[in-house]
């Protein structure tokens, strides 16, 4: 939302919204020339407005909408004015389970150092690129495209990555089936479409799609890599297009999982008329984005912020920690993301920390949301359990964490924080202290 309302305030529309708290994002925001709001109340539309645009967290009760309906302004859906912004360019859609945010950012830096100068909008912010969103005068337009509330069906791409398919959001489908379903229909909405060939559901997408462009590392494709190693936060790999080597890239973002976002925004590149030897000397000064493997802390002990809260994300990131640094003891502190998310995916937890020496699981963090009776963290603590007999707490007060985990590290340890709420703010208070 914040990059959208960036993107419209370049523009030179005036813009005006609110938030429930106050956040770097609206302090930047406002320093744009925006105007925002705390809290949600109808007096908030107090002016002509041409539109409200409201995010997948806003349902129909809230009472700026009711105020919108009653006099009789549009309301639109997040995607839905996104893709009136899109139809203006050549449109990038980055879409998938995992690793839209760093693929979004890993091609919005290849088209902007490119000398593309691209619009983008990504879900995160981004030093290297000043923040999470830009107007570029360039032919592109590259956004991150969410599927958590079947919108993304509705947008018309020129181009397309699908990074993998994974089981989420299952307060929208109903199964894994369904997600598929949807992929599949963004798919064939999409002039041209990128997948991954390793992914067992993306290879799905052949049924609906005739020649895509593929990229992988275990399996033949269009773009691939292969001799991957870790040294630290740097990943290094050899580039293969269509058999032919290409060259070595040392990619400053740990672990395989981001050897893959790499290549999908490799395949963005090359399809959008970008050479690969520029493409690959311009990810060696790749930076990622916040909350995405963010080391806050590196003297002996090391400290990490990471937005990972999906157990095939968790399980990869730790992997990465374990083969990048191979430190004295891995400890993992989670937050839950959402009540509804706790529910449906409780049970895939178990394999996620197998890595780690250390669990801590913290109370959900309900974003929007209102509790589920007899969902807690519990569930995911007893599904962590069934395979890692030891070392695996539940602690819910933010307090009482702090002095667990300050009287429990030792040097040498490698702490990561992991979640998509506000966990990030433990981790850095326990960095800063």
């Amino acid at each position: 939302m914040s990059g959208l309302a960036r993107v419209l305030l370049q523009m030179g529309a005036t813009v005006v919204g609110s938030d429930i708290r106050e956040s770097s994002n609206t302090r930047v925001l406002r320093d744009a020339g925006g105007e925002v709001y705390i809290g949600h109340r109808s007096s908030n539309i107090a002016r002509d407005v041409d539109a409200v645009v409201v995010s997948s967290a806003i349902s129909d009760d809230n009472v700026e909408v009711k105020e919108a309906k009653r006099r009789g302004i549009p309301v639109q859906e997040r995607l839905t004015a996104l893709a009136r912004l899109m139809e203006e360019k050549k449109s990038v859609a980055v879409a998938g389970t995992h690793g839209k945010t760093t693929t979004t950012t890993m091609a919005s830096t290849l088209f902007e150092f490119g000398g593309l100068d691209p619009t983008y909008m990504i879900g995160a912010n981004c030093e290297q690129l000043g923040g999470n969103a830009k107007l570029g005068q360039g032919d592109h337009f590259i956004s991150e495209v969410d599927e958590s509330d079947g919108h993304f069906t509705q947008l018309n791409p020129d181009l397309s990555v699908i990074t993998n398919i994974g089981k989420d959001h299952l307060d929208t489908y109903k199964d894994q089936d369904e997600i598929l379903e949807g992929f599949k229909k963004f798919a064939r909405r999409s002039e041209e479409t990128i997948i991954c060939v390793d992914d067992r559901n993306s290879r799905k997408l052949f049924e609906v799609l005739s020649s895509p462009f593929t990229f992988g590392i275990d399996n033949r494709a269009d773009l691939t890599a292969r001799n991957i190693s870790q040294v630290g936060v740097h990943t290094s790999f050899d580039l293969y297009f269509r058999g032919d080597e290409l060259g070595r890239v040392d990619l400053p973002a740990p672990g395989k999982h981001n050897v893959y976002n790499a290549l999908a925004s490799l395949s963005l590149g090359y399809k959008s008329g970008m050479k690969f030897p520029k493409m690959m000397e311009i990810l060696e000064r790749f930076q990622l984005p916040r909350r995405r493997f963010q080391i806050l802390q590196n003297n002996g002990s090391i400290i990490v912020d990471d937005y990972a809260h999906l157990p095939k994300e968790i399980e990869v990131t730790l992997n990465a920690v374990k083969e990048g640094w191979n430190p004295n003891r891995i400890l993992a502190v989670f937050q839950p993301h959402r009540f509804s998310r706790t529910k449906h995916i409780n049970g895939q937890f178990g394999n996620s920390f197998k890595t780690a020496d250390m669990v801590v699981i913290t109370g959900i963090y309900p974003a929007s949301e209102t509790p589920i009776p007899g969902v807690t963290s519990q569930l995911i603590q007893k599904s962590v359990e069934k395979t890692k007999k030891k070392g695996v707490y539940r602690i819910l007060e933010r307090d009482k964490l702090y002095d667990f985990v300050t009287n429990t590290m030792e040097e040498g340890d490698f702490l990561i924080g992991l979640g998509a709420g506000d966990i990030n703010q433990f981790t850095r208070s326990l960095a800063e202290s």
